[in-house]
C-alpha cells in the first residue's frame, strides 16, 4: 500500500472514530438525562458538518479520497434499516436523533442529511459550494431551532411553515440564528479548507464583496428553510446551490 492510499485510509478511519465518539457521547448524555434529545440532535448536526475538517488530509492522487464519505454513506444505510425495518423505539439513534421517538422519523431529516453529506463529499469535495451547503445545513440548521426554542416568547415572532397548519410555525429569531451560525460556520471552515485553493472557489474581487454575496446566499437559504417545514434539509441544499450559481461572478 503506497503512502497516499495509506494516508487516505487512515484519515477515513479517523472520521469513523470521530463520529463514533460524537454519537456515543450524545447517547450517553441523553440516556442519563444530562442532555435533552433536542439538544443532542443539534450537537450531532454541528458535529456532522465539522466532518469537512478532515478534507484537507485526504490526497486526491488516488481514488481512495472518496473514502471521505464512508461515514455518511454507512449511516444512510444504517438509518434506513433502523427507521424502515427494525423500528426499535429503544435504539440509541432513535432516542438521540428523533424529535418524537418514532423510528420512522430517522427516514426524514437524519437520513436526508447523510444523503446530502454523501453527495457533497463526492461531487463538491473541497469546493466552495460544498462548504456553503454544509455551513447552512450543519451550523445554520443546527443552531436555528435552539435559538427559536430558548428565545423568550415576547421577542420571538412566529411565522407559518409547510404544511401551514395551525401548529406549523417557525420563528424569526431562529431564522436570524440560522443566518449568523451559517456565516460563522462558513468562515471557520473556509479558513482551513479553501482559502488558498482558487480552483475551487469563486473570485469576487475582495473579501468584502465575497462576504456580501455569501450573506445574500445564506439569507435566501434561511428564508427557504423557514417555509419548507419537515423538508428543510433538501430545500437547504437546493436553494444554496441555486443561489450560489445565480451570484457566481462572470
Amino acid at each position: 500500500m503506497n503512502t497516499v492510499v495509506y494516508q487516505n485510509v487512515l484519515v477515513a478511519v479517523g472520521t469513523v472514530v470521530y463520529t463514533k465518539l460524537l454519537v456515543g457521547v450524545c447517547d450517553y448524555c441523553v440516556a442519563r438525562k444530562l442532555l435533552a434529545s433536542k439538544i443532542s440532535r443539534k450537537v450531532i448536526h454541528l458535529g456532522a458538518a465539522s466532518w469537512l475538517l478532515f478534507w484537507p488530509y485526504f490526497h486526491t492522487d488516488h481514488w481512495t479520497w472518496t473514502l471521505n464519505v464512508v461515514v455518511p454513506a454507512v449511516y444512510t444505510v444504517q438509518l434506513f434499516v433502523k427507521g424502515a425495518i427494525l423500528q426499535n423505539v429503544h435504539d440509541p439513534d432513535v432516542q438521540t436523533m428523533t424529535r418524537t421517538g418514532n423510528p420512522s422519523e430517522l427516514l426524514n431529516g437524519p437520513m436526508l442529511f447523510t444523503i446530502i453529506m454523501t453527495m457533497v463529499g463526492l461531487t463538491l469535495y473541497r469546493h466552495q459550494l460544498g462548504i456553503v451547503i454544509m455551513a447552512c445545513l450543519g451550523y445554520g440548521d443546527g443552531v436555528a431551532p435552539l435559538v427559536g426554542y430558548y428565545c423568550p416568547a415576547k421577542y420571538n415572532v412566529q411565522y407559518p411553515t409547510y404544511p401551514f397548519g395551525p401548529t406549523d410555525t417557525k420563528s424569526i429569531m431562529g431564522t436570524l440564528g440560522f443566518i449568523l451560525a451559517s456565516l460563522v460556520g462558513y468562515r471557520c471552515i473556509l479558513q482551513d479548507l479553501i482559502l488558498d485553493d482558487p480552483d475551487h472557489r469563486a473570485y469576487y474581487g475582495s473579501d468584502e464583496e465575497e462576504w456580501t454575496v455569501i450573506l445574500k446566499i445564506v439569507t435566501i437559504v434561511a428564508l427557504t428553510e423557514g417555509i419548507c417545514g419537515p423538508y428543510d434539509n433538501p430545500c437547504i441544499a437546493l436553494s444554496a446551490t441555486v443561489a450560489y450559481y445565480y451570484y457566481l461572478p462572470n
